[in-house]
């Protein structure tokens, strides 16, 4: 019995887990960053099995809950504003 060739769709494998990540429904953005910061980007990425944006969203996320209260109420009413 002969093996069965499996045909592959051309081009690169989905991203993500079982290849589920669905990233072109992502707003793509460009950073300019120290060397340094990179490098910490970089070994957060390695240690953490998370890619950049998951890093980067939640260290977002953690600064936010940071802010005083008064600079949070702000940052709300920005997000609120819907611009």
């Amino acid at each position: 019995m002969s093996k069965a060739s499996t045909k592959r769709a051309p081009g690169r494998p989905p991203a993500g887990k079982d290849g589920l990540a669905v990233t072109e429904t992502y707003v793509q953005t460009t950073l300019r960053l120290e060397p340094e910061t990179k490098v910490l980007l970089d070994a957060l990425t390695r240690l953490l099995g998370k890619p950049q944006r998951e890093v980067t969203g939640e260290a977002l996320v953690s600064y936010a809950e940071g802010l005083k209260l008064s600079d949070r109420e702000l940052l709300r009413g920005l997000l609120n504003r819907g611009d």
